[in-house]
């Protein structure tokens, strides 16, 4: 009886144990995010397919019956808003079901904050349907209109200089066309994301974004004064023109 209880027991350290390790791998992931290092370093480690299987397995999805979207080192947050789930990712990978070439969207250090595309439907929740996400609904916005276009909220530049692209760094936006394969930022210069707003008409995103300064480097000379910018202002991108407005004074 004895050796069944301390089985018991270390099952259930075993289990905890687990669970600890992998919540805190997820937050030290979401709160630190991806480390700047030179290539060819020593930290730097190549990707083997075993490193993306868990991604591929439980988090591709195909979109606009063309297009299979796979991250990698997805970690999702759940937040109250229009976006109850946020999609951190290290890159993303997009394969065109017709041709069977895979694309990784980003060649350079990112932190994709959120990634996205539109649906101007509601959310439908039939009767002895549960709330819970699919992979599908974890990707789509309702209430915005992006057309087949991928949207992607992310950090690309170590603002704030402390080695590493997180949440505390600029948020910028990029829209994703796979037809076109292009992938373009929208944003101003020094202006980072806050928010997007719902309902904002077909294919164009309004954002509420903010001005955000880069840590200037020691020793580093003050460039001549710069006509002043609105610090939070909103930004209207029409993405079937390809062209964005900064609001002035709102």
């Amino acid at each position: 009886m004895e050796k069944v209880r301390l089985g018991v027991y270390a099952f259930g350290i075993i289990v905890v144990g687990i669970l600890v390790f992998t919540l805190s791998k997820s937050w030290f992931i979401l709160d630190r995010g991806v480390e700047l290092v030179e290539p060819g370093s020593s930290k730097e480690e190549p990707l083997t397919p075993a490193d993306r299987s868990g991604d591929l397995l439980n988090h591709s999805v195909v979109l606009w019956e063309r297009f299979l979207f796979y991250p990698f080192e997805l970690s999702r947050e759940t937040v109250a808003g229009p976006r109850k789930t946020l999609n951190h990712a290290r890159n993303l990978t997009v394969i065109d079901l017709e041709s069977g070439n895979p694309r990784k969207l980003f060649n350079r250090n990112v932190y994709i904050w959120d990634y996205f595309t539109g649906t101007d439907k509601e959310k439908e929740v039939g009767i002895g349907e549960t709330t819970e996400e699919s992979e599908t609904d974890s990707v789509l916005a309702y209430g915005i209109s992006t057309g087949k276009n991928l949207i992607l909220i992310g950090m690309t530049e170590d603002t704030n200089k402390d080695g590493f692209l997180n949440q505390r760094d600029r948020k910028q936006v990029f829209v994703y066309n796979p037809i076109s394969a292009s992938l373009v930022g929208v944003l101003p210069r020094k202006y980072s994301l806050e928010k997007i707003l719902p309902s904002s008409g077909k294919e164009r995103l309004v954002m509420i974004v903010s001005l955000e300064e880069e840590k200037e480097e020691p020793k580093k000379k003050k460039q001549s004064a710069a006509p002043k910018l609105p610090e939070i202002t909103f930004y209207i991108y029409d993405i079937r023109n390809g062209r964005g407005m900064l609001v002035d004074r709102p």
